[in-house]
């Protein structure tokens, strides 16, 4: 028999968590009798009922168990952190609204139990939300990645313990787990499947919260941007020579190639600032990612365990 460890991290998912734990009970009462399971609820600063729910299903099932953050630690932080609290031989990370549909929950263990240490679910179609801005981000994320990346790969998938042992030595701070995965020397074995429409409720996540991520992942999986940087000074100075020579003939042999005094320097000034910009504050999320990798703060701050 072995213990099936299913992470659910949750946002005001009120209207949700209770039907997510009554089908993945089912699923196991029928299909992996064999097996057995806990849930890991873990709540990222819910604003509703979606705790008090939980706790109530801790109370009805110990198999049901509940973390409760202090804040809201963001989408990436908080399954990462989950599944590094699982007890498992094998955990599981699913989002509570059922676009990772639990009916596929049997399949995946199965792969696993043949000897796949990681089985990555993924979507044949882009979730619901800014569809069109996710397919552009995968695929300039696989333009910039050092290790290719999987089109709509978002962490839902079952990991051997052997695999939560790994990371837990990486230590990071700053996960971008989907990334490490990718990166990580296990076999690996894709499971693709039709996302659903959510359940019920409504999607927290926003244009804003969607570009940090993109912006986490294209910093935590690729230096490229930093050879861009440099690719584009060198282009940059080149470009000012060209300019610089071309205005001095122009002075010199009166071509008139310059309508206005200023306009070509107008342009490259604000072309470049531009470019600049741009890269400052590229440069600057490196930097700050990187400052929290190497701070030695807890990766989240519990108020509330339940039934651990």
């Amino acid at each position: 028999m072995s213990l099936i460890s299913i992470i659910i991290p949750c946002f005001n998912e009120e209207d949700n968590v209770e039907k997510i734990a009554s089908s993945i009970k089912s699923i196991f009462s029928d299909k992996l009798s064999d097996d057995h399971y806990e849930i890991i609820f873990i709540d990222n600063g819910s604003t509703d009922t979606t705790h008090d729910k939980i706790k109530k299903l801790c109370q009805i099932d110990k198999d049901v168990k509940l973390i409760i953050n202090a804040k809201n630690y963001g989408q990436l932080i908080s399954p990462y952190y989950g599944l590094l609290q699982a007890n498992g031989d094998a955990i599981m990370q699913m989002v509570c609204d059922f676009q990772d549909p639990p009916e596929t929950i049997p399949d995946l263990v199965n792969e696993w139990k043949k000897g796949a240490k990681m089985v990555l679910g993924v979507p044949k179609n882009t979730k619901q939300g800014f569809t069109f801005l996710k397919k552009i981000f995968y695929r300039f994320i696989n333009f910039f990645a050092d290790h290719s990346q999987i089109p709509n790969f978002h962490g839902f998938g079952i990991y051997d313990k052997e695999v939560q042992e790994v990371l837990k030595k990486i230590n990071d701070r700053k996960p971008y787990v989907r990334g490490q995965l990718l990166e990580l020397n296990f076999e690996k074995k894709i499971l693709y499947y039709n996302a659903p429409d959510r359940e019920t409720g409504k999607s927290t996540n926003n244009f804003l919260s969607l570009f940090s991520v993109a912006v986490e992942g294209i910093v935590s999986t690729s230096t490229l941007p930093f050879k861009l940087i440099s690719l584009a000074g060198l282009f940059a100075i080149l470009i000012s020579i060209l300019i610089i020579i071309t205005k001095s003939l122009d002075s010199i042999f009166n071509l008139s190639l310059f309508t206005s005094e200023y306009s070509a320097l107008s342009l490259c000034i604000l072309f470049f600032s531009s470019i600049q910009l741009l890269f400052l504050g590229l440069i600057g999320e490196y930097l700050l990612i990187n400052q929290a990798k190497n701070q030695n703060m807890p990766l989240v701050v519990e108020k509330e365990r339940v039934n651990f």
